[in-house]
């Protein structure tokens, strides 16, 4: 029986002593040729706009502009061929391996825990907003709100990029470092905890930001050793995301929007604008957003442990694993 955190110890050459290493090594260097070149590309284009040049603003993290939001999800959505390349040219072996304990992606929309996964992103962003709006802000200068135009782009921007950074966290953070420990580590603590590390890299070390994040971390990397795969943090991350990009977005300047900007922060990719608190957010209402958020977070996770728990048949201390005797996953032809 295979463990998700232990699928690159299937066959030998997989789990030679280098083989960790150079996935690793591969994924965040090709990440940082990657992200270096967006960056550059986006500088100068945005130098060509005539008037201001915008470029200079093109980071500070404004929750309502999609050009903001939009290169922040863009610098995550770097890290899904990031985690390709670390697995296929580091791992060398099959991309499906990272998946699941399937060796590929499974359909689990339509089971309890991806309902309770699902619920739980929503109430969590809900949760945080909420606890946000009932701490006192302080009224800034009147400011307009965000036009039509913006909002649509906002929600176009979001829908487009938000998957795409998702499945490269969940790939890299999730799949990527916890599978590059497994194949020295049989228990699954240290690798989770890896995974919760990384997290800080390039994030804005405040408690309304690393409480929320390193449980997020926490809960994603559960879940994946427990369901044997990436579908559920997935789909966890994904609507903490979403949710909370929109509400942030919307309700700017406000408890509602502080609150839910500490979960935006904490579902970024590391070292985007994304992974510090939004302009105009209040300190201490995202402080309280961000605590409940993360007991929420918690919540909804335990649920979904005990719905996996059920389906299959395991303890809680058990995960979905891979048969012994099920066909090995293909040698990756050179």
């Amino acid at each position: 029986m295979t463990a998700y955190h232990r699928m690159a110890t299937l066959r030998e050459p997989w789990s030679a002593w280098s083989k960790p290493l150079l996935t690793v090594f591969a994924a965040f260097a090709s990440y940082v040729i990657m992200a270096s070149a967006l960056l550059v590309t986006v500088v100068l284009l945005l130098a060509l706009v005539p008037g201001v040049n915008v470029a200079l603003g093109v980071t500070s993290g404004d929750p309502a502009s999609p050009l903001d939001v939009g290169l922040a999800l863009a610098m995550g959505a770097l890290w899904l061929p990031a985690g390709l390349i670390g697995v296929r040219a580091g791992g060398w072996r099959p991309i499906g391996t990272a998946f699941s304990v399937a060796a590929h992606r499974r359909s689990v929309l339509s089971t309890p825990a991806a309902l309770a996964v699902i619920a739980g992103g929503v109430i969590t962003v809900g949760v945080a907003a909420l606890a946000g709006s009932f701490v006192p802000v302080e009224a800034g200068p009147d400011a307009p709100g965000p036009s039509t135009g913006a909002v649509l782009a906002l929600v176009l921007v979001t829908a487009v990029l938000a998957p795409l950074q998702v499945a490269g966290l969940e790939l890299t953070m999730r799949g990527l470092v916890m599978q590059a420990l497994g194949t020295w580590l049989r228990s699954p603590v240290l690798p989770i905890l890896a995974a919760m590390g990384i997290v800080l890299i390039g994030r804005e070390w405040s408690a309304a930001v690393l409480i929320p994040a390193l449980t997020l971390a926490a809960c994603a990397g559960i879940l994946a050793w427990k369901s044997g795969g990436l579908e559920l943090p997935f789909l966890l991350t994904l609507t903490t995301t979403v949710v909370g990009i929109l509400t942030s977005g919307l309700a700017v300047g406000t408890g509602i929007g502080s609150g839910a900007a500490a979960m935006v922060a904490a579902s970024a990719a590391p070292g985007s604008s994304n992974a510090a608190l939004a302009g105009g957010a209040s300190a201490s209402a995202a402080l309280a957003g961000g605590i409940a958020g993360a007991v929420a977070l918690v919540v909804g996770t335990a649920v979904a442990c005990v719905l996996i728990g059920r389906r299959d048949g395991l303890t809680l201390a058990e995960p979905v694993t891979r048969a012994a005797d099920e066909p090995l996953p293909p040698i990756v032809a050179v």
